[in-house]
This record gives structure tokens, C-alpha cells and sequence, in this order.
């Protein structure tokens, strides 16, 4: 049988929307401001042509990404250095720092705030440098719409949490304005990381928390999900996703998500649908 889930960032009944709202924080409970938390952001750009698909971690002090060689059928994971907007990735092994027998590099400029990115392929190899451009692989119905955020991050800190604090609030701000626009609250989270990725495939980032509510840890793969709704402007939670165990891994180029223990989902028209077993 198909297991199929509705996903309410599409569907906009009153149901996910009663369960989406913001909640205040406990009156109770002294937050503090906390710095030092990682937004780990997932950008997935595709070339004008079509050929290429990049899952890029950029604004990190270790700036990594896969390439995607969708005509040649060719996977290259790469690691660098970024300065400014000048990313310097060279090929490793997919799983450490290990160099390649193939020696390749990627060498762009970042736009942060686009998304776009020319940039310049090479393979030692044969000396030939391609010019790639990039830019968002998923697009905005309005592309003027695409908000741009940062945030501040809140929480507590005591012996009770599994790491000695919790993250409690997110507050998220316009980027051009500096002036909040939305509180997240009414859960408790990992307080050292986010995650801000295009998990549904519409353009628009999301936030990922790591769920350390009920004595929970990273460990047991428990996730809080805020998706974007364009139509209210705001972050809403997922129920939907929430109920499902596993580290989300994005493989933006197929439209799926990956939860592991045979846990894929294919994205298509605001439905998850589990992709069964040959």
C-alpha cells in the first residue's frame, strides 16, 4: 500500500493552522539570549543549462557541497575555504577529507542574498575550466517575494536539560529592516544548531530544530519542523513531519526526502508519498 502524507505548508486547513500557532513562552521561565548557534543552511542550486545540481552549505567556517552531473551521471563531493562571496572548494571523498583520485575544483562567487553564483568548474586532468551558472533550484511563484531572514535565538539554561541548556525561541527577523516579524516558541531544542533548508521544494526555507523535549537527544532523530507559508507570511509547524523518526536528508535533484531505514518520501504537489520497495 502507498502511504501518503498531506503536508499542511500546502494544504491550509483550519486544522494545521490551529496546531501552527506561535505559542508564548512560559511566563515562568527566565530566557537568555544565546549566541554561538550554528544556522546550518542548505542552498540547492541548479545550472542555467540544466546539467548541474549543487547541494552547497556555504557561510560556515567549513563551506561544503555535492555536485551533480545529471547528463553524465556523476557525483563529486567538495570541501574548501569562503571569503567574503569567493568560495575555493576542492574534491574529497564522501566521507572525510580524503582527496580524490580525480582531482576537481569549484571555484563561485555567492550571492547570499539570490542564490545566483557563476562559477568556474575544472578538472586537473585535462586542464579544461567550465563556467557554470547557478542559481536557485527552486523558484518562488514571485520571485520579489523570497523574504530574507536572520535570527536571534532564546532559551534556558540548567542541569534538568540533556545539554545544559535548551533552545526555547527563535526570533526571526527581516533581514533588510532588522525588525522581528515572527517568535517561534511553545518547544524545547537542541541550543547549539538549526537547520534552514527547502524541505518541501517550493522555494522558500524552513526551519529544522533538533526535538530535545522529554529528556529526548540528537540521537533519537526527533525533529520540529517551521515551514514557510507564503500566503500568512509566517512560519508554521508540521504535525505531519514531526511524526516521522529520522534525519531528513534532502536530495533536491530526485524531489525526495530521505529519513533512512527505507524511509523515502518522493515531493510532488504538496504530498509526501513513501517510496515503496522493488
Amino acid at each position: 500500500m502507498k502511504t501518503q502524507i498531506l503536508l499542511c505548508f500546502t494544504a491550509f486547513s483550519l486544522s494545521c493552522l490551529s496546531f501552527a500557532e506561535t505559542v508564548p513562552a512560559s511566563a515562568t521561565e527566565h530566557l537568555k539570549p544565546f549566541t554561538n548557534v550554528r544556522v546550518s543552511m542548505q542552498r540547492m542550486l541548479r545550472s542555467d543549462d540544466g546539467r548541474y545540481f549543487l547541494d552547497l552549505y556555504a557561510g560556515i567556517w567549513n563551506p561544503h557541497g555535492t555536485l551533480h552531473d545529471l547528463t553524465d551521471q556523476k557525483t563529486i563531493a567538495f570541501k574548501g575555504l569562503q571569503k567574503g562571496d569567493q568560495l575555493n572548494l576542492k574534491s574529497v571523498s564522501v566521507n572525510g577529507d580524503v582527496a580524490t583520485s580525480e582531482q576537481y575544483q569549484l571555484n563561485g562567487n555567492l550571492n547570499a542574498n539570490t542564490g545566483d553564483m557563476p562559477a568556474v568548474f575544472s578538472a586537473a586532468n585535462n586542464n579544461e575550466n567550465i563556467p557554470i551558472q547557478f542559481g536557485p533550484a527552486f523558484t518562488t511563484v514571485v520571485e520579489i517575494e523570497r523574504p530574507l531572514f536572520i535570527f536571534k535565538f532564546y532559551g534556558v539554561e540548567n542541569a534538568q536539560q540533556p545539554y545544559g541548556k535548551a533552545l526555547k525561541q527563535v526570533q526571526v527577523l527581516n533581514k533588510t529592516t532588522n525588525q522581528v516579524v515572527q517568535s517561534l516558541t511553545g518547544f524545547t531544542a537542541y541550543p547549539k544548531s538549526i537547520g534552514y533548508m527547502d524541505i518541501n521544494f517550493d522555494g522558500y526555507y524552513d526551519i529544522i530544530l533538533s526535538d530535545t523535549s522529554n529528556e529526548r537527544k540528537v540521537e533519537d532523530k526527533r525533529f520540529i519542523y517551521w515551514m514557510y507559508n507564503p500566503k500568512t507570511h509566517q512560519f508554521q509547524r508540521s504535525p505531519q513531519l514531526e511524526n516521522i523518526t529520522g534525519f531528513p536528508a534532502i536530495h533536491g535533484e530526485k524531489q525526495q526526502i530521505d529519513f533512512g531505514n527505507g524511509q523515502v518520501y518522493q515531493v510532488k504537489n504538496g504530498l509526501l508519498n513513501r517510496v515503496e520497495d522493488n
